[in-house]
């Protein structure tokens, strides 16, 4: 059976002869070689196969422990026919010099022990991180290399390689990749046969191209909407420049001009993109204080295309807003106007270019 040490088959005849000795002098210790093996192996052990049709000495029982204070692994004894055999799963115990004994037990009450120096070996020491290459967001091509590296010597260690389960031809500690998939390598102590694996994921990302979009201009509360064309990224979005969410959907009550910050989580670019929440002043207060003076339409995009018309309550033009005054100061043709409401139009192109229309009203206040 593969693994399997057997403390029987390394008894000469002289043993044989003393363990017939043993039965008469009831008590007895004996050492029988050596086994190097390495953490984690699952090793079986048997005595006297060679007797009783391979079930060990007849009317004898067999106690199996492993000596060594730092011993973690688990015994698991035949538990039909005889005792003489046993499995140890040696699990993660430490690497360092052990004892298999077995306890033999015949018929008359008398025993003698039966051991095993056993050397466990470390296994390598192997870890790949998980890859996210970086392509670009139109085209897919890769902007950088990706490199599996395991750090260890092709001096010291062997390296076999394989891309979702198919071996690679690659023997070198590194792979340079150029797919996506899970990555593994099995590393190979050259000295003492043990070996350790692990494996990495390689994925892509990219740098984002967006649009933004204003859903509902001029209202109290405006929704800003953002929406990836181009990248096949993880996306996160901040307004503010500090705070970042993944959705890509904001809620103002401030008019202005805001910058929507979008990038990819694994830094592989990110966009800046500006958007106009248009407003307006619900009343002014033209009274020569320096606070509510005029009164003007609030982060309107395309400001120097974009018209604005002043109306009275019955309709009457009273003034145009333009690119080449600051607003309306609630005076026509010098003479300050009552205390009212006013209306107004305003013609602007959006953000994407579109000419649009927006028309509402606002108070004097004296």
């Amino acid at each position: 059976m593969k693994n399997r040490i057997n403390l029987s088959a390394l008894k000469t005849s002289r043993l044989t002869s003393f363990f017939m000795l043993f039965i008469l002098l009831c008590s007895h210790n004996l050492t029988f070689g050596q086994q190097t093996i390495c953490i984690g192996s699952v090793k079986h052990y048997s005595v006297d196969t060679s007797e009783n049709s391979g079930l060990g000495s007849t009317g004898s029982t067999y106690n199996w422990n492993v000596i060594g204070v730092l011993f973690s692994g688990t015994i698991t004894q035949t538990v039909t026919g005889s005792t003489n055999t046993a499995t140890i799963d040696w699990q993660q115990t430490p690497p360092g010099i052990y004892t298999v004994s077995v306890r033999e037990t015949n018929s008359n009450g008398c025993s003698s022990i039966q051991n095993l120096q056993v050397i466990i070996k470390p296994l390598p020491t192997v870890h790949l991180n998980d890859l996210i290459i970086c392509t670009n967001p139109i085209t897919g091509n890769w902007l950088n290399q990706g490199i599996l590296n395991t750090g260890l010597s092709s001096s010291t260690y062997s390296f076999v390689w394989q891309k979702d389960g198919v071996t690679l031809p690659n023997t070198t500690p590194y792979l340079i990749v150029t797919q996506i998939g899970l990555y593994s390598v099995i590393v190979t102590n050259n000295s003492t046969g043990c070996q350790a694996s692990d494996s990495a994921t390689v994925s892509v990302s990219s740098a984002p191209q967006a649009t933004v979009t204003v859903t509902n201009p001029f209202d109290d509360v405006q929704n800003i909407v953002v929406t990836i064309v181009n990248g096949i990224g993880n996306y996160e979005y901040s307004i503010d420049g500090i705070n970042f969410q993944d959705s890509g959907n904001f809620s103002v009550s401030t008019p202005g001009l805001y910058s929507v910050i979008v990038r990819d989580k694994y830094l592989c670019g990110s966009i800046s993109l500006p958007v106009f929440a248009s407003g307006y002043p619900k009343f002014f207060t033209p009274n020569g204080d320096g606070f509510n003076d005029t009164w003007n339409i609030i982060a309107l995009p395309n400001f120097s295309k974009s018209k604005i018309f002043l109306y009275d309550r019955y309709g009457k033009f009273i003034h145009q807003i333009n690119s080449s005054n600051y607003g309306w100061d609630g005076t026509l043709n010098g003479v300050n106007l009552p205390a009212t409401d006013y209306w107004f139009t305003v013609e602007y192109y959006d953000i994407t270019n579109n000419l649009q229309t927006f028309k509402s009203h606002f108070s004097l206040v004296r």
